[in-house]
């Protein structure tokens, strides 16, 4: 098929490999996340938007709008899920979906039946994956519309806008976009996260965000002697993760359901590291999930004094929604915008983070809003063009004066 700019653009993007690295104690946690940064700021030069990469690894950019109208701001991150790789994405492109099954290689089909929001999408032109890697639409999505955006109002001058700042965040996926963020620097009244999936949708109500980590240190001795007297670190663990509500696990939970997710375990015998995430979208709920794993802890010192447990709980972004009821600007514009275009929008709770809930708590409303790309951090990960290019036209009717 013939591709235009704005999906050109993305096809660019996607071909970078930009994934981020929990493990890692630099900013960016990876230097090829700069990989995009470069390409983002070439483009920006080429479109003439004064930009900067600031020491962390943020793209600021700004273009002029007329005076007196608040500047709107639009941002996206650059980096990758962790879940699957980024690297050699070789993205595929479907013409004229039909509703059937679409085979990614020998191994991998993206179905129907285990993923029916494809049925929303007959006729669309979709972008897949080669079944080898993730596609990288969250969020070179929302890099490509944002850009599309930008480089619509430099050919088309004549076309009034507000003034627009743009911030490309390295690390979102692994919960440290905002870190660093500079509100004066990037200089918006609100903004608008692009990072979502379906395009009628205003995200105005995400998670609070916690994690704990567990260190346990079992009592080790050789097995044929260790009757009474052995503490095994990894039956601790399990121990450990049997005492949280079963009921909170995601896989069990949906809507405003809150969850406690094991996202790595490792050890041995003696000593085990687990790595949890803790989410819900009420701080008092939120905080009751935070003592039970304060009294996992205790129960189990109680019950093997031979062992020792290490436990730290941080916060990690709270729900934005606590800003904006108190301003809601940024959402009351957006609603107006959709519904001008003919699109009633949605707000349904988010079961995920996102960069403009810190935002928001540092002075800037920042709703949450789609890309039109789906099954986010793995090979099933698919775009849809015509929702894509919806994107487009909606994002450059928000800045429109």
């Amino acid at each position: 098929m013939q591709v235009d700019e704005n999906l050109a653009r993305f096809l660019r993007y996607v071909k970078i490999d930009t994934q981020s690295d929990d493990a890692s104690q630099t900013t960016p946690s990876t230097l090829k996340q700069l990989d995009l940064a470069r390409q983002l700021m070439k483009e920006l030069d080429e479109l003439g938007i004064p930009n900067e990469l600031d020491e962390y690894g943020r793209v600021y950019a700004h273009l002029d709008g007329e005076k007196g109208l608040p500047t709107i701001g639009l941002n996206s991150h650059m980096d990758t899920a962790l879940e699957c790789s980024g690297k050699d994405v070789k993205p595929q492109i479907h013409e004229n979906y039909d509703g059937k099954d679409i085979r990614l290689n020998e191994e991998y089909t993206l179905s129907p039946k285990d993923f029916p929001n494809l049925l929303r999408h007959i006729g669309d032109t979709l972008v897949t994956t080669s079944g080898d890697t993730l596609l990288g639409g969250d969020d070179k999505a929302g890099d490509a519309i944002i850009m599309s955006v930008l480089a619509y109002y430099v050919a088309h001058p004549e076309v009034k806008h507000h003034p627009i700042a743009i911030l490309f965040t390295p690390d979102e996926e692994i919960g440290r976009g905002p870190e660093h963020f500079d509100a004066k620097k990037f200089g918006a009244d609100w903004a608008y996260t692009i990072d979502g999936d379906f395009p009628d949708h205003i995200d105005i109500d995400n998670f609070n965000g916690s994690h704990a980590d567990v260190k346990i240190h079992g009592f080790g001795i050789h097995p044929g002697e260790a009757k009474g007297k052995m503490v095994n670190a990894i039956r601790v663990a399990e121990e450990f993760d049997s005492l949280l509500d079963p009921n909170e696990k995601p896989e069990y939970t949906d809507g405003w359901d809150g969850f406690n997710h094991i996202l790595s375990f490792q050890g041995d015998s003696t000593y085990v590291e687990m790595h949890y995430i803790i989410r819900n979208h009420k701080k008092e709920l939120l905080e009751k999930q935070k003592k039970e794993f304060v009294f996992a802890k205790e129960f189990l010192e109680k019950k093997y004094p031979n062992a020792k447990i290490e436990l730290e709980i941080a916060d990690d972004y709270r729900n934005m929604s606590e800003v904006l009821e108190k301003d809601p600007r940024a959402v009351e514009h957006a609603r107006k915008v959709f519904r001008s275009l003919g699109i009633e929008p949605v707000s349904l709770p988010v079961r995920g983070g996102t960069d403009g809930a810190t935002f928001s708590f540092q002075g800037c409303p920042t709703p949450n809003l789609g890309t039109g790309s789906y099954n986010h951090h793995g090979r099933f990960e698919y775009l849809s063009v015509r929702e894509f290019n919806l994107m487009i036209e909606i994002v450059k009717a928000l800045v429109k004066a």
